[in-house]
């Protein structure tokens, strides 16, 4: 795959994190574990922040291991395929704590896999 190519994943990446910000926006912890809309929207999110994660090359995701890639897409997979054993409070940890420590390293890819294409 080109790098021209994994830029698109990577982009759909930082999307799924500006819509997580966004869903998340002025809501605190009970309201989140209180609203099925809201944790909804932010698990359909984390399942294509995990899905565009893992159509990255693994020569790349080495190139960028500060982004704890193995850890985006097994929520993905958790997500998916143990949906009746999803922890909303793991959910609410990986969107306020978590996801915040990776936005600018995915960010510096993008830039540097744009750079590279031209």
């Amino acid at each position: 795959m080109s790098e021209l190519d994994e830029s698109v994943y990577v982009r759909h990446m930082l999307d799924a994190i500006a819509r997580l910000r966004r869903h998340v926006q002025g809501v605190d912890q009970p309201e989140f574990e209180s609203s099925e809309i809201i944790q909804d929207a932010v698990i359909r999110q984390l399942e294509i922040l995990g899905e565009a994660a893992g159509r990255v090359s693994r020569e790349t995701c080495i190139l960028f291991d500060e982004i704890p890639w193995q850890r985006v897409t097994g929520l993905r997979h958790r997500l998916i395929h143990d949906y009746l054993g999803v922890d909303v409070q793991l959910v609410w940890q990986v969107v306020t704590v978590e996801l915040p420590k990776i936005v600018g390293p995915i960010e510096t890819m993008l830039e540097e896999l744009a750079g590279s294409s031209d």
